[in-house]
């Protein structure tokens, strides 16, 4: 059933006149634009919150909308790009995203910043399975592919970054304002750069349609999911928010059984019989499991047994962030020479051992916490480029969106699931050590399920 997957290479039409390098930056450009403010707009709250005189209860709707808008809508978003092509979604949901940018920073008042950040997230949602998609669908031979996906691979990664490092220095000299609205520019060049430079949308074969139903219970589900997983984070699970967990989990599960009786479901039953997305989705899940251990479990040991500020904190978190960085660069070399299973696991290992260095050291010195947390930070470029590539290179190119946003949708949900169980074994009073041990073992899980289904793919020596 593999090879029912595995893609031909494109038509020959599509990458007539290809110029490689602007192309693969207009994509990675995609990337970090439309992740930019996920973390940027956590340093500009206070000030937001100040503004509008609202209560921290209120407030976290700045961050909780653009996270339910982009996971929820993520599916979507890849069937989309496989129905009307990817470089016209690129287009539009760039100048989505731009149109919330903007909203957000103009406004003054609150119900728009709420939509403008709904709308960078809807943007986001749509942008990133079209751009991954692109990716595999304009560079089917290597080293070329590789070479593409570490880059995409570096921007997503510096992004956020970026964002937390640029939204403090923004929101101090010019105001919470500006991280919006420094983007929009920026914004309209990508636009014009996707236009000019990606290769027109090749016609479809036959006739699609979108999955109408499918699509309001696979967003309706997702939405749903991490809503009650950010809820059970933030009050536990003595409330309501187990329930609605549970309400997002059962809508998915009447999704399974639909999609098997539509002519054009909105996720093809043999993307699931593909042993290469279902590795790389659950390592991926895990891997999104170990960041939420690292970054939120971590941040809060630091602060709490570190005796550090936020601000400290932030300083000491940034060279993971940096580390992800820096080994997005040889990761393609490393997937061409050894192949995918093998770098996956390899590093997936590297991401386990750090962590439970980080785990073990959890009241020691803090030198060697943080160069535990530079070893985890160089074990996630390597994952997010193997993965990526292995995931969606091996899909059909009818179905490369959906799989781009399947991919994705796990880090999503994978790392809101993560977070609400965390936190719920801190609230129990679980320690820290603990909980970044359990961790651990959930990419122990990840690393089984790479062995254990990923299939073995030649290496090539070609550089």
């Amino acid at each position: 059933m593999e090879s029912a997957l595995t893609a031909p290479p494109a038509p020959p039409a599509e990458l007539a006149g290809l110029r490689r390098w602007p192309v693969s930056l207009v994509l990675a450009g995609v990337m970090f634009l439309v992740l930019f403010d996920s973390l940027a707009v956590a340093t500009a709250l206070p000030q937001i919150g100040r503004e509008f005189a609202i209560s921290p209860d209120q407030l976290q709707w700045v961050i909780t909308l653009y996270s339910l808008s982009i996971g929820g809508f993520l599916l979507l978003g890849g069937r989309v790009c496989d129905l009307w092509g990817r470089r016209r979604l690129i287009v539009t949901s760039l100048g989505v995203n731009t149109f919330g940018l903007l909203l957000a920073g103009a406004t003054s008042s609150l119900p728009l910043l709420f939509a403008g950040r709904v709308l960078q997230g809807l943007g986001a949602a749509f942008a990133i399975p079209a751009a991954l998609a692109s990716a595999a669908a304009l560079f089917p031979e290597e080293p070329w592919r590789s070479r593409v996906f570490a880059v995409v691979a570096a921007a997503a990664n510096s992004a956020g970054l970026a964002g937390a490092v640029c939204g403090g220095v923004i929101t101090s000299y010019w105001g919470w304002r500006w991280i919006f609205l420094a983007v929009v520019p920026v914004g309209l060049v990508a636009m014009l750069a996707a236009l000019r430079l990606l290769p027109p949308d090749q016609p479809t074969a036959g006739r699609r349609s979108l999955d109408v139903t499918g699509a309001l219970l696979a967003t309706g589900g997702l939405v749903i999911l991490i809503y009650g997983a950010t809820r059970v984070a933030e009050q536990g699970v003595s409330g309501p928010a187990p329930a609605i967990v549970v309400a997002g989990l059962l809508l998915l599960a009447v999704l399974v059984p639909l999609e098997r009786r539509i002519r054009d479901p909105l996720l093809k039953p043999a993307l699931f019989r593909s042993r290469s997305l279902t590795a790389s989705c659950l390592a991926f899940a895990a891997h999104s499991a170990s960041y939420a251990a690292i970054v939120v479990v971590g941040s809060l040991h630091l602060q709490e047994i570190h005796g550090l500020s936020a601000a400290q904190t932030g300083l000491v978190l940034a060279p993971v962030l940096l580390g992800s960085l820096i080994s997005a660069a040889p990761a393609g070399w490393l997937v061409r020479r050894y192949g995918p299973r093998t770098v996956v696991t390899v590093a997936l290992t590297l991401c386990a051992g750090s962590l439970a260095g980080v785990a073990v050291g959890t009241g020691g010195s803090l030198p060697v916490v943080i160069a535990w947390l530079v070893a985890w930070g160089l074990s996630a470029g390597p994952v997010y480029v193997a993965l990526t590539r292995e995931c969606i290179s091996t899909a059909a190119p009818e179905d490369r969106g959906s799989a781009s946003a399947l991919f994705e949708s796990t880090n999503h949900v994978g790392g809101a699931l993560s977070v609400a169980a965390f936190l719920t074994l801190l609230g129990a009073g679980v320690g820290y050590g603990t909980v970044q041990l359990v961790g651990a073992a959930v990419v122990g899980l990840g690393i089984l399920a790479t062995i254990g289904l990923m299939p073995r793919s030649k290496p090539q020596t070609r550089t």
